[in-house]
């Protein structure tokens, strides 16, 4: 049985943005390889394969984090401990810190809704 929490559409909506944006970021930084990024590298000590693979690790939880806030309890429980692993997991794989600032502002609604 799935929690339905009452700001949940509040919670979607910031899921979604931080996806967006962090997908934004993700498609910068395959830009960056090619030596046309069009928003800042945060880390760029990175070789270009190490980089590479982060960025498609980085792709994956991104597309995870748009699923969970497009079709909620589908690939991964909308719950606020999900949303925060996911906001954690964007900024260590270069999806940019505003994802998981979004992320973790969905994540807070849902912790405050539970306490």
């Amino acid at each position: 049985m799935a929690k339905h929490y009452k700001n949940e559409g509040i919670m979607k909506f910031l899921t979604i943005l931080g996806g967006i944006v962090g997908l934004v970021w993700i498609i910068s930084g395959f830009a960056s390889l090619a030596g046309s990024g069009f928003v800042p590298i945060i880390v760029p000590d990175f070789l270009p394969l190490e980089r590479f693979l982060t960025l498609i690790i980085g792709l994956v939880i991104v597309i995870l984090t748009l699923l969970v806030g497009i079709k909620p309890d589908k690939p991964l429980p909308f719950h606020w401990l999900v949303l925060l692993i996911l906001g954690i997991l964007l900024v260590i794989f270069q999806a940019g810190i505003w994802a998981c600032v979004l992320l973790v502002i969905a994540a807070l609604i849902g912790l405050i809704e539970d306490l």
